[in-house]
């Protein structure tokens, strides 16, 4: 028969046992492979045309720069979930929930609509609107930017990284839309509202630079692309689309070329 220890021997032993056991890594989430699009019109490719029957009023294009990336890496599978009129809650409470398991990058362009920039647009860019109607509008973004958008995008992020631990994010900025001092007639605006706008623009970016790094995310900036690309840069030069009387949801948006050429690269270069 086999003596029992003592109590105070047992747990001696047992500690000492427990010390020569391999220590079990800490776990982290392993990487996926799929690719899932989140945000606004600007992420679906709102005025890149060949829109997405499927997609009903959301105005998926296939020029846009989440599709293109995807051809780019055929073996990844691609969920574009981006929206024409998404705000931040309504990616985090509509688009955020349908995150597929194994997503392995996200891209994010959401922000525009939480400060009304196309009220502000329609207010600053279209003919015989007023200097007052204009300062009010882009007044009121301002005061958007600086006292909800931080929060709403800081609880956007945090949700994403919870949703997709193992993903990398991509927060993407917004072009300036527009060539403050055109060569020739501008009818969009004046040099100080295109001025202005521009300046909210740099604002947002600014502060989805800060958002991304705080969260961990990456920046994408496709100001440097659109540069010399914007509403009044002349025939053959333009990246953004103006007053589009026949759609005019595509108004102010990245065209076919914008997509491609502007988006596209940014995208490229973080993810590279």
């Amino acid at each position: 028969m086999i003596p029992l220890l003592p109590r105070r021997a047992l747990t001696a032993a047992l500690a000492a046992a427990a010390l020569l056991l391999p220590v079990a890594a800490p776990a982290h989430a392993d990487p996926g492979t799929g690719y899932v699009a989140l945000g606004d019109s600007y992420a679906a490719g709102v005025g890149a045309g060949a829109y997405d029957p499927a997609a009903g009023d959301c105005h998926r294009s296939s020029r846009a720069y989440p599709a293109l990336w995807a051809a780019d890496h055929p073996g990844a599978g691609f969920t574009d979930l981006a929206c024409n009129g998404a705000d931040t809650q309504q990616v985090l409470t509509r688009q955020l929930p349908q995150l597929p398991a194994g997503t392995g990058v996200v891209t994010l362009t959401a922000g525009g609509n939480d400060l009304e920039f196309s009220d502000a647009a329609v207010a600053c860019l279209q003919p015989l609107t007023t200097e007052d109607r204009c300062d009010r509008a882009l007044d009121h973004s301002a005061e958007l930017l600086r006292d909800q958008l931080p929060g709403r995008l800081d609880q956007l992020l945090g949700a994403i990284t919870r949703a997709a631990p193992g993903a990398e994010v991509v927060v993407t900025g917004y072009p300036r839309l527009l060539t403050e001092h055109p060569a020739g007639t501008c009818w969009t605006g004046t040099d100080g509202r295109r001025a202005r706008f521009n300046q909210l623009t740099d604002q947002a970016d600014d502060l989805l630079r800060q958002q991304a790094a705080a969260h961990g995310a990456r920046f994408a900036d496709p100001r440097p692309a659109f540069a010399g690309h914007g509403v009044c840069a002349g025939p053959g030069h333009e990246w953004i689309s103006g007053i589009v009387l026949l759609n005019p949801w595509e108004s102010f948006h990245p065209t076919a070329e914008g997509q491609s050429q502007g988006y596209l690269p940014a995208v490229r270069a973080v993810l590279s």
